[in-house]
């Protein structure tokens, strides 16, 4: 009994030390955490296609929803031009 509870133990002590090992830091992050990096990357490709472009490439938009999902990548898209309206920073 001893025997199992040990070596039990020490397998799942085992598995999760790889799965950390596996995933990195991102999977130690919590949910709201990915979420928020997800927004912050979000808003940084956009605001460069539209420095590059002068507009927000449907490839790029259709990569962010792929990546991040719809809501957080429209939800970017929607925060930048509500910014560039209300003139806190130019864009051309």
């Amino acid at each position: 009994m001893r025997f199992c509870t040990w070596y039990c133990m020490g397998w799942f002590t085992q598995n999760d030390e790889t799965e950390q090992e596996d995933y990195g830091e991102i999977a130690k992050m919590s949910g709201k955490m990915k979420q928020k990096l997800g927004n912050l990357e979000c808003e940084e490709a956009i605001i460069k296609d539209k420095e590059r472009f002068g507009r927000v490439r449907t490839s790029m938009m259709e990569y962010l929803r792929a990546k991040h999902g719809d809501d957080i990548a429209n939800r970017a898209l929607s925060r930048i031009n509500k910014r560039k309206q209300e003139n806190y920073f130019s864009m051309n």
